[in-house]
């Protein structure tokens, strides 16, 4: 039997077989191809096998010993002897344990016994003070009751609250007994006596709210009538508050009815004025006379209240309402309200929560007057709308342009300002609406105003900013260096700009700090300090493209010059001192009026592009140069070069900053394309070494254009040629591309005044492949992608291109043709040589 036992202690609940297995097989599997990921984790540990076996097998040794303690230790415990000596005890231990229920049982019994006369004599105890406190109670009764009915007759109403309190308080432990005759009848004359009194004090009531002259009204008596109804209560102190109430506003009712003139919109101030009135008399006649409990004046504000609010919904909701005497309207209910927080210690709204029906009823509807103007305030903001289209109309359209070139036309005595005046007369406009608001509301109009404020600011940027940079038709841009209005106007705008797109950020945290907290959220101005940064960018753009007109007639002296039959350097070129003159000039305004330091060095940044890639163009179609050429305009190139650091600021000697080092790296690559020109040809290998040090690419068609540039005859050109592609072709080291690859032999006059008049656009990538935007801080020379060395134009000859562009290539030879002759004659070797009459 305890083998039994055991064998049911220690056979588990059995599960579903197949589950078993398949959990089993899983878990095998798992543990397996963790073991042999852990003990081969390459290719390398394949080599340990032998060592990884042998330690295995030692495993294998611990676990069958394992196993065999394991059994031994499960045998001892299954010793069918100290099993069942276990059972023997544990039926001793239930033994005892039934002993001591049945003991404690006894015990119990036994003290229920002892303690039964006890809770006898505390059951007699508590019904004998019971007894007593109902006998003692019934005496104080049925004197109080005596005493009222001695009090009935005479009108001693102080003693009369005092027994009636008395009376109503006894009565209502004796409820239970009402069953009781004597009871009942004490009952029923009590409740008689009441309507007695009742009666009595509503005539005393009436005689106060009528008032008759000629018989003064005994206050103290209706004070002490007030504490009557107090113990009388319910619906009947409720009824002579409200008569009262009712009494006190009846002649406001029939006044400022919502359909007379003197309850019209205009006369708002003149309820308020008549409630204080009223308000007075009550506080120094009738205030003292009723309980404090009462809160008789705080019923009569908020009655009051109730009345002019409903009065003013009914007015409004008739017709549009005047701005200026919705405002005073508001402001009055404004003042009225604070004036009546300020005397409670609570907020108005609080003021007028719960009625006389429903004080502590637990109805608590909070409002107040000037929450029915919320409805109507859009008037409020459409005014708004329309004062500032009125303050805006002088600025906008035709007439921006003029009132813009009168404020820089003052005279020289008066400075000029660094912003248009009708920035800050909006922004100062938008402060005071802001205000002006704040103080009547914080919810949906604050919302609505705000949209209001967005929208003309957008206006503002398009039609009074933007609509100001637009030049007119009959004006060239050729009219001459010295008319540098264009250029003033524009740093004028972009300061402009700057100052709205900033204010603009603080309105919107003003606005935030001001609206509601639920509309916070939807307060933002980011899409309108987007706009004032098109019309920054637009500015910037303008004055690049003024730098540029007054430029070209120094860059267009470039054309007229002989280079090529130049005998020697003779310093610095004529046409240099022009061009230096027209960029110090435009750089000078730009530096005086433009206040933003970024944007300074945004418009230096850009101009270097500007002027390095049209001084380029115009050097690439002075072509040929000759050595002299070169030589002098290297020379020039270090003037203009000198001149385009002092753009930002005056520029330091031997200053190393970021922005040296940009217009450094700009002349940088045009100076190393002169050197290369005015090297010698002879000897030859060494000009197309010395070409392969300083350009470092193994490009054929950028070879090319330097031979092109300087000019080298047809017959001369074919042996460089030779050589060239003997050096690059066993040299590895040189690149395939260069800042020559994006060079345009045949510039046209118009690309960069295109990217400049582009004022969408941040780069000129998509118009010239050469030439990109003076945003991105590159110039004429800046790579775009890789041009073909000499296998790429091989490769482009016979059709099977990888990879490469075929566009980049043709423009080395002039056509395909000349291309594919040269792969022809380099493909057939010497005896092909007569393809070379292509070029």
């Amino acid at each position: 039997m305890a083998s039994a036992s055991t064998s049911r202690a220690t056979t588990p609940i059995p599960r579903s077989r197949n589950v078993d297995n398949v959990t089993d097989s899983s878990r095998i599997n798992e543990n397996v191809m963790a073991r042999l990921s852990k003990d081969f984790p390459d290719a390398e540990s394949l080599s340990r096998h032998q060592q990884i076996h042998a330690k295995l097998q030692l495993e294998i040794m611990d676990v069958r010993e394992e196993v065999s303690r394991l059994k031994s230790e499960l045998k001892r415990d299954q010793d069918p002897s100290k099993m069942s000596k276990i059972q023997t005890q544990i039926s001793q231990l239930m033994l005892q344990i039934n002993v001591i229920r049945e003991k404690a049982a006894e015990a119990e019994a036994i003290v229920k016994t002892i303690t039964t006369d006890i809770q006898r004599l505390d059951t007699a105890k508590t019904n004998l003070t019971s007894a007593i406190q109902m006998l003692e109670r019934w005496g104080m009764l049925k004197n109080a009751h005596n005493q009222l009915k001695e009090l009935l007759p005479t009108k001693r109403y102080k003693d009369m609250s005092q027994a009636l309190s008395a009376v109503t308080h006894l009565l209502t432990p004796l409820k239970p007994l009402s069953g009781i005759p004597a009871v009942a009848e004490i009952f029923k004359a009590a409740e008689a006596d009441r309507k007695s009194i009742q009666e009595k004090v509503a005539v005393e009531m009436d005689i106060f709210f009528k008032q008759d002259p000629n018989k003064p009204i005994d206050r103290r008596v209706i004070s002490e009538v007030c504490h009557v109804i107090d113990v009388l209560g319910g619906d009947f102190r409720n009824h002579i508050i409200e008569r009262y109430l009712q009494i006190q506003l009846a002649e406001y009712r029939r006044i400022f009815k919502s359909t007379d003139e003197a309850g019209q919109l205009d006369n708002v101030p003149r309820r308020y004025a008549w409630f204080r009135r009223v308000l007075k008399h009550h506080d120094e006649e009738d205030s003292s006379l009723f309980p404090s409990s009462w809160e008789m004046t705080r019923l009569l504000v908020s009655n009051f209240a109730e009345y002019t609010r409903s009065d003013l919904a009914n007015v409004l909701g008739k017709s549009t309402p005047v701005v200026n005497v919705l405002l005073d309207a508001l402001q009055a209910t404004l003042d009225f309200e604070a004036g009546f927080s300020r005397r409670f210690e609570m907020p108005f709204e609080d003021i007028t929560a719960g009625g006389i029906t429903s004080r502590g009823a637990g109805i608590q509807t909070k409002w107040t007057i000037s929450s029915i103007f919320d409805s109507y305030f859009n008037v409020y903001v459409d005014a708004q709308d329309r004062a500032i289209a009125d303050m805006l109309s002088a600025y906008r359209g035709s007439k921006s342009r003029s009132s813009m070139e009168g404020v820089l036309q003052q005279e020289s005595d008066t400075p000029v300002p660094t912003v248009l005046p009708s920035s800050t007369e909006l922004f100062y406009f938008y402060g005071q609406t802001l205000e002006q608001c704040d103080k009547y509301t914080k919810g949906e109009p604050m919302r609505k105003l705000g949209k209001i404020f967005a929208k003309w600011l957008k206006i503002y940027s398009d039609d009074v900013l933007m609509a100001g940079m637009k030049r007119e038709p009959s004006r060239r841009s050729l009219e001459g260096r010295d008319n540098l209005q264009e250029v003033k106007n524009a740093c004028m705008i972009l300061n402009t700009a700057e100052y709205c797109q900033n204010t603009s950020l603080q309105l919107e945290e003003r606005l935030k700090d001001k609206i509601a907290e639920e509309s916070k959220e939807e307060v933002s101005f980011q899409t309108e300090r987007d706009t004032f940064s098109t019309v920054i960018s637009f500015c910037i753009n303008t004055i690049l493209r003024e730098l540029e007109a007054s430029c070209e007639p120094a860059l267009a002296a470039i054309l007229k010059t002989p280079w090529m039959h130049l005998e020697n350097v003779s310093g610095r070129s004529a046409y240099i001192v022009d061009l230096v003159s027209s960029i110090k000039q435009v750089a000078e305004v730009v530096r005086t009026r433009v206040e933003g330091k970024k944007y300074i060095r945004n418009f230096a940044d850009k101009a270097v592009g500007v002027i390095i890639t049209r001084f380029t163009q115009s050097v690439i179609k002075s072509r040929p140069l000759k050595k002299i050429g070169a030589e002098q305009i290297l020379l020039d190139v270090q003037a203009v070069k000198a001149c385009l650091l002092d753009l930002p600021e005056p520029h330091p000697e031997n200053s190393t900053n970021i922005y040296t080092k940009y217009v450094t790296k700009n002349t940088g690559q045009l100076e190393t394309m002169l050197k290369v020109i005015l090297a010698p040809d002879d000897p030859p290998e060494g000009f197309v070494q010395n070409y392969c040090l300083l350009i470092g690419d193994r490009s054929f068609s950028n070879f090319q254009k330097i031979l092109d540039l300087k000019g080298t005859p047809r017959t001369d050109q074919q042996k460089l040629l030779d050589i060239f592609l003997s050096v690059t072709s066993t040299n590895s080291e040189l690149s395939d591309t260069s800042f020559l690859t994006n060079i345009d032999m045949d510039p046209t006059p118009s690309s960069s005044s295109t990217i400049m008049t582009n004022t969408n656009s941040t780069t000129g990538s998509d118009i010239i492949n050469r030439v990109t935007s003076p945003v991105s801080g590159t110039g004429y020379f800046s790579q775009h992608g890789s041009s073909t060395g000499l296998p790429g134009l091989l490769r482009s000859a016979s059709n099977s291109i990888e990879g490469h562009d075929r566009s980049e290539t043709p423009k080395a030879f002039g056509d395909f043709r000349r291309l594919v002759n040269f792969a022809r004659r380099e493909t057939l070797g010497p005896l092909g040589g007569g393809g070379g009459g292509g070029h």
